[in-house]
């Protein structure tokens, strides 16, 4: 295994206390799409030195969340809604059924994980991405939204989502016919947001084993915002129509 010290370099690791502008978060998209179009279809599944890539499959666990935990330290902070929904409907109505949707659809190399804790600003506003071991295939949708609706603030990701997708799109390097359309792009993108909210809620709802609290619930706070925002669960069906 070779490492670098991106420090050496002047970066700054990120996590969700510490938000990241829209100007980052744009180097971010970009460098995604810039990594989703070398990989894009044909070019990761019909090579077989990438055989080893593993499609994106929901887990085993999350069911078992108390989720009750996650409820109480999110409180008032967030729609009645979340509150109301049970670890059946969260985490197989919703994040399982989302997740279903990314061998079905176009695949491409997916880095995983790349919530703003996995990622790094380079004093240009250069942004890099950091914990590879989550790597997978499937559709683009898991990275993009995974990474936009964590690294803003909520009100920055609602001023500039739009915005960012058309980042992202004008940055993929396919031909025409492989394209995602924006309209598409603005569909998946809405129903990626199952993944931050089941990844999250289960995340704060396991105490302090993995992250740190405060760090778990302003993602949790964050995705439950997007989740109401862009009507997931409408895209959910849209998707499956």
């Amino acid at each position: 295994m070779i490492m670098e010290d991106v420090v050496a370099r002047g970066a700054e690791p990120r996590d969700s206390t510490r938000p990241m502008t829209v100007a980052q978060v744009a180097s971010g998209v970009r460098g995604l799409a810039r990594m989703h179009s070398r990989y894009w279809g044909e070019r990761l599944t019909s090579d077989p030195l990438r055989a080893w890539v593993e499609p994106f499959v929901a887990f085993a666990g999350l069911e078992y969340a108390p989720l009750h935990i996650a409820h109480e330290r999110l409180g008032e902070t967030v729609a009645a809604e979340i509150l109301a929904l049970s670890g059946t409907e969260l985490f197989v109505d919703i994040w399982a059924r989302y997740i279903g949707t990314l061998t079905t659809s176009p695949q491409t190399l997916l880095h995983g994980d790349p919530h703003i804790g996995n990622t790094y600003v380079l004093p240009d506003d250069e942004v890099g991405f950091l914990d590879w071991q989550m790597v997978r295939r499937g559709n683009w949708s898991l990275d993009l939204g995974y990474f936009l609706q964590g690294a803003l603030t909520i009100e920055d990701r609602r001023q500039s989502e739009r915005q960012l997708l058309e980042e992202y799109r004008g940055a993929l390097e396919l031909p025409a016919d492989e394209m995602p359309t924006a309209e598409e792009v603005w569909l998946r993108y809405r129903a990626s947001v199952a993944h931050g909210l089941a990844i999250w809620m289960a995340t704060l709802s396991g105490g302090d084993a993995w992250q740190r609290p405060d760090i778990c619930l302003v993602f949790a706070q964050r995705y439950s915002a997007a989740f109401m925002d862009l009507d997931t669960r409408a895209a959910l069906d849209a998707i499956d129509a």
